[in-house]
């Protein structure tokens, strides 16, 4: 993301950092200016919704890039990405870009991998794995000749968390689930799901073999994630590299974040580099802005969160109200605000 893509604010000599940024338009009022914490991808997909609906938004990040966790490195002409590699919902990605007016495909360049990938077991086994449904049941004859019909059943039940998950827009992976009656209402179909088991456990009562117990669960991995122990909900990514495959972006996430910030940009909203906030600021129960580490305030009245889980924000008082929540991260809680 080069300075050549926005204007340069002279507000860099006075330490805000790296800004990027349209001319301000007549019409900018407090009342329509909104600003996001975070230059992740979730911030950065955030800005791009506001600024589609005419907010003014400026976006903070406390690093010198876009992307959050998914920035790169780049040395002696090689790129090594920091944090996700591949892309497994493009239409994800698509559905947003289309929410801008704007096509993903003219923006960024996505590579189809077939096979997605390999894996090695002790053994020298290999397993190879791609959305070709007959491909893939010829290998597990092949490898797992007793795994065939626990395999197909797998399938079927990852495509059953897959549609409660994600298949529309009122689907329990695209709501807000803030409200305390929001998650118990679920509880009763993550209980017939067994939600309760690890996506490990979800596999292992399908299949007998532990090699494709193991290329069936070990998705968490790409997180930081623990197969043994988080929710089998997990289970649904088969079914997402069934349908959509998966992909990789030339240039890397980083050219995903670089194209979502020129459209950020080319809505009119702003983007300061190497500018940690501080605390978010407000007057009784609105919100009215953020402050910088360097004591510098800017004005809002719509605040997003997309900072790290262990980073805090909010102001202190609140945890010396409520001390239980001092061990707590309440990063992405939102104070209060008007429409």
């Amino acid at each position: 993301f080069q300075a050549e893509d926005g204007i340069r604010d002279s507000s860099t000599s006075r330490g805000l950092g790296d800004v990027y940024k349209r001319q301000p338009k007549s019409y900018e009022t407090l009342s329509n200016k909104a600003i996001v914490i975070g230059a992740g991808f979730g911030g950065l997909a955030a800005a791009m919704r506001l600024g589609s609906k005419g907010y003014k938004v400026s976006v903070f990040d406390k690093l010198n890039s876009l992307g959050g966790r998914g920035t790169s490195l780049n040395q002696n002409g090689y790129r090594f990405d920091l944090g996700p590699t591949i892309v497994t919902l493009p239409n994800m990605f698509r559905s947003l870009w289309n929410d801008c007016g704007r096509d993903f495909d003219k923006d960024v360049k996505l590579k189809p991998l077939d096979p997605f990938y390999k894996i090695k077991f002790p053994d020298n086994s290999e397993f190879l794995a791609s959305n070709d449904s007959n491909k893939m049941k010829k290998q597990i004859k092949s490898l797992f000749p007793d795994d065939l019909g626990g395999y197909e059943k797998f399938m079927r039940e990852s495509k059953i968390r897959y549609d409660i998950a994600f298949s529309d827009e009122k689907s329990i992976g695209r709501v807000s689930m803030h409200k305390l009656w929001d998650t118990l209402k679920v509880l009763p179909l993550f209980g017939l799901l067994r939600a309760d088991r690890s996506v490990y456990q979800m596999a292992a009562a399908r299949v007998k073999d532990s090699r494709l117990r193991f290329a069936l669960s070990f998705h968490p991995l790409f997180v930081g994630g623990d197969p043994f122990n988080v929710t089998s909900m997990w289970g649904l990514v088969s079914h997402i590299e069934k349908v959509y495959g998966v992909h990789c972006a030339i240039g890397g996430f980083s050219a995903i974040a670089k194209a979502m910030g020129r459209i950020i940009l080319e809505q009119g909203g702003s983007i300061h580099l190497n500018s940690e906030v501080k605390e978010i600021t407000y007057n009784r129960k609105n919100v009215t802005g953020v402050k910088l580490k360097d004591n510098q305030s800017f004005e809002a009245n719509i605040i997003i969160s997309n900072s790290d889980p262990s980073y805090s924000i909010l102001p202190p008082w609140f945890f010396r109200a409520i001390p239980i929540l001092r061990a707590v991260s309440y990063t992405h809680l939102t104070l209060p605000t008007k429409a």
